[in-house]
């Protein structure tokens, strides 16, 4: 089973980090959350700590990351999808992999409506559980 971890990254003023991919196959350009694929023997903590690392180029204290969601609810394909919050001190500075094109800060309203419209059932899942 494919088991993926994302990180949703609220800065003090209370804005949400939104990534947008770089024209992935299957979701184009879509909205987008640090986060990826679960690696041998790591866990879903320690999954979303890398990936935010190498996709953000921001480095999670993992005491500040709470888990929200865990499960294939969501999921068409029973991918098991975790889904982590951190509010920070202070807005990082975002460094892009090549997975991502462009990123933006939102207001929670703003960031909701993003997510209602994505192709990826994940971002769905992030809609209701945040909303």
């Amino acid at each position: 089973m494919k088991k993926i971890a994302k990180l949703l990254i609220i800065d003090p003023d209370d804005k949400y980090l939104l990534m947008y991919r770089s024209d992935h196959p299957t979701f184009g350009i879509d909205p987008d959350l640090p986060g990826g694929t679960l690696e041998d023997n790591e866990t879903m903590l320690e999954t979303m700590l890398r990936e935010v690392l190498e996709e953000a180029g921001v480095r999670i204290d993992a005491s500040i990351a709470n888990e929200v969601y865990s499960g294939t609810d969501y999921s068409k394909h029973g991918t098991h999808y975790t889904l982590f919050v951190a509010k920070l001190q202070a807005r990082p500075e975002i460094t892009m992999s090549w997975e991502h094109s462009s990123y933006v800060w939102l207001d929670r309203d703003s960031f909701l409506e993003k997510l209602k419209n994505a192709k990826d059932t994940y971002m769905h899942m992030v809609y209701a559980v945040v909303a």
